[in-house]
């Protein structure tokens, strides 16, 4: 079986006509970001940091750790700094929305440029398609909020129109670890008038009650952002923030139960801007994959594929273990997946 893992460098490069610095400076700032870039001070950034004022006051460490260090591990504290400041817990929710609705309307912007029709995910997925004629199965893993890998499984004939849709397929198995801009919990104690609120009165509504928020397990899909309300029932959305070290999983436990069922089978991984940092997916890797494997890792350049690779190898997962270090775009025009996926 052939995994696939995809983290923020996948939907950061993902036009091949258009390199990384060849974006026009008005089309830029909906470029999805890579992690360390999440807060940036751009225009469309800044509207939705302005529509969830509680977040407001977080920002600058955040931006701060964007240049110095890491964003992951300074909103891990920020959490942590929630269990003697509750008002952390509210600036956090806030961020959580500022996240989806943010991240949302860069894609729907980009969407509406029909040079971006045509991603990366396209022609990756139709090699895979290729491949399983032969060879079966594939689990595509991604860590990214966004739906363009959505998008794309409908040209290899999969539409996502319910949970259901992710995993039903016999050949092919979608995981979203950390949840999705289109995903949301129903949340108690129920909004008074909320039939009259605006969304984003919703939502706001919710930060300020967040440390009082009873968040349901189950999972929803929506199709408006911010994600803060269903009719009369008050939603939250289901993504989990980024941090270093204590990440927990942000999707069905029905997805989760069909990984682990997939990772026993596992032969070949293709890694596509993950930089394999995430502790916990690692050690279920470690754990679950029984055989050598082949690895593939894509990166934006060759040092940070052979960090991702020495990563894995530190985590226990055996095999032999290959880079290109050209980025996205080069690995799908080039067709190198051709190569490992033959082997």
């Amino acid at each position: 079986m052939l995994m696939v893992i995809f983290g923020a460098g996948a939907s950061y490069d993902c036009v091949s006509s258009r390199s990384v610095h060849e974006w026009l400076p008005e089309r830029n700032q909906y470029r999805l970001p890579l992690a360390r870039q999440l807060f940036d001070d751009r225009g469309i950034f800044n509207l939705w940091i302005d529509k969830f004022p509680r977040c407001k006051p977080v920002i600058p460490r955040l931006r701060k750790a964007s240049r110095d260090g890491s964003v992951e591990k300074e909103l891990e504290k920020l959490r942590d700094e929630g269990l003697t400041y509750p008002d952390r817990y509210k600036q956090l929710a806030a961020v959580q929305f500022y996240l989806q609705s943010m991240l949302w309307d860069c894609e729907k912007n980009l969407k509406s440029d029909p040079g971006w029709s045509v991603t990366n995910y396209m022609p990756l997925l139709d090699q895979i398609h290729s491949w399983r004629r032969v060879n079966k199965q594939a689990c595509l893993v991604t860590f990214n909020y966004d739906t363009m890998l959505e998008d794309a499984l409908a040209l290899i004939g999969i539409t996502i129109n319910s949970l259901t849709d992710y995993i039903s397929n016999d050949g092919y198995k979608i995981i979203k670890l950390h949840g999705s801009v289109n995903w949301a919990h129903r949340v108690m104690p129920p909004i008074k008038n909320i039939s009259n609120l605006t969304t984003l009165d919703v939502a706001n509504e919710l930060i300020d009650r967040a440390p009082e928020l009873d968040v349901h397990k189950e999972f929803r899909m929506t199709k408006e952002y911010p994600s803060s309300k269903l009719g009369e029932v008050a939603l939250f959305p289901a993504l989990a923030i980024p941090v270093e070290t204590k990440q927990d999983y942000e999707c069905p436990p029905e997805h989760l139960e069909a990984l682990r069922k997939c990772l026993p089978e596992v032969t070949k991984i293709l890694i596509i801007g993950w930089r394999a940092t995430e502790s916990n997916f690692l050690q279920l890797l470690s754990d679950n994959i029984r055989k050598e494997v082949r690895v593939m890792t894509v990166a934006g350049g060759t040092k940070e594929a052979e960090e991702s690779n020495r990563r894995l190898q530190e985590a226990g997962i055996r095999g032999k273990f290959f880079t290109s270090g050209a980025g996205f775009s080069d690995f799908v025009v080039h067709r190198e997946g051709d190569g490992f996926l033959g082997s």
